[in-house]
């Protein structure tokens, strides 16, 4: 196996195990939040497929799924993204007020979406050359080579699936007590 077949994998895993997550969690579930700052799991399952969308667009210089596909007419973001903080449509440093604010696409929107980004995502991955991976693909950012974005999707979609787990537990144990 080499590198770009282990980030495949990777990623691979990681979606079946988000996947197998929240498939079957009802809108409230999905919605819940453990304290008023927290974020529920429907925003940060958004928030993982826009970011997958993002380090995609960096390592092919093309446009995001997000706008090739329309959703971006689907999904109105907060009004205070604007302006400089228009980089933040990923859901990147959002305020809990703004969270609240956003409309999360219903689950089956919300997994169509992350399934359009992931086929991009294994493209691009497909594509790669494993000499390119030291290279700088986005020159706004010349301190992260391809390597760095490909390790990226690995390690940002499995930290925020382990807290969703967490999440769930938690809900589960406030509506049972």
């Amino acid at each position: 196996m080499n590198t770009l077949e282990f980030v495949e994998m990777s990623i691979g895993m990681n979606r079946t195990s988000t996947l197998d997550t929240v498939k079957d969690l009802s809108p409230e579930e999905l919605a819940w939040q453990a304290g008023p700052e927290a974020n529920p799991i429907e925003f940060l399952l958004w928030h993982m497929f826009r970011t997958e969308d993002r380090y995609v667009r960096f390592l092919t210089g093309q446009q995001e799924t997000l706008e090739t596909d329309g959703w971006n007419n689907k999904w109105t973001m907060p009004a205070t993204i604007t302006g400089n903080r228009a980089a933040l449509t990923t859901g990147n440093s959002w305020t809990i007020e703004e969270v609240v604010a956003f409309k999360v696409p219903p689950l089956a929107e919300l997994l169509a979406y992350g399934e359009a980004v992931r086929k991009q995502a294994l493209a691009t991955v497909k594509a790669m050359s494993p000499d390119k991976l030291n290279e700088v693909p986005y020159s706004e950012r010349p301190d992260w080579i391809n390597a760095m974005y490909l390790r990226s999707l690995i390690t940002h979609e499995f930290g925020h699936q382990q807290q969703i787990d967490y999440i769930v537990g938690l809900c589960r144990a406030a509506s049972a007590g």
